[in-house]
C-alpha cells in the first residue's frame, strides 16, 4: 500500500488499476516467497507420529494464517485498494 500511494503521489494522471498493478508487481514475489517458504518450513512439524503439544499446533495456526492471508492478499485487498472511491 505505501507503494501504491507513492505511485498516486508521484503520478496523479495515472489510473487507481494501474498505479495497483506497478506496486503490485514490485512487491508480490518477496511476500509470496517469504510466505511459502515459512509454510514449507513448518511442514516438518506437521507430519511424523509424534506430535508435540507445543510445535504442532504453533505450525498448524501458522500454516493456516499464512494460506489465509494469501487469499487476503490476492483476492480482497485489491478489491479493497482499486474499488475505492475518493
Amino acid at each position: 500500500l505505501n507503494d501504491f500511494n507513492r505511485i498516486r503521489r508521484e503520478r496523479p494522471g495515472l489510473s487507481s488499476l494501474k498505479a495497483y498493478i506497478k506496486a503490485w508487481n514490485s512487491k508480490i514475489i518477496p511476500i509470496f516467497l517469504t510466505v511459502v517458504s515459512t509454510m514449507l518450513g513448518f511442514i516438518p512439524f506437521m507430519v511424523g507420529t509424534t506430535r508435540e503439544a507445543f510445535w504442532f499446533p504453533l505450525a498448524a495456526g501458522t500454516i493456516g494464517g499464512l494460506a489465509m492471508s494469501i487469499i487476503g492478499i490476492f483476492l480482497f485487498l485489491p478489491l479493497m485498494v482499486v474499488g475505492r472511491k475518493k
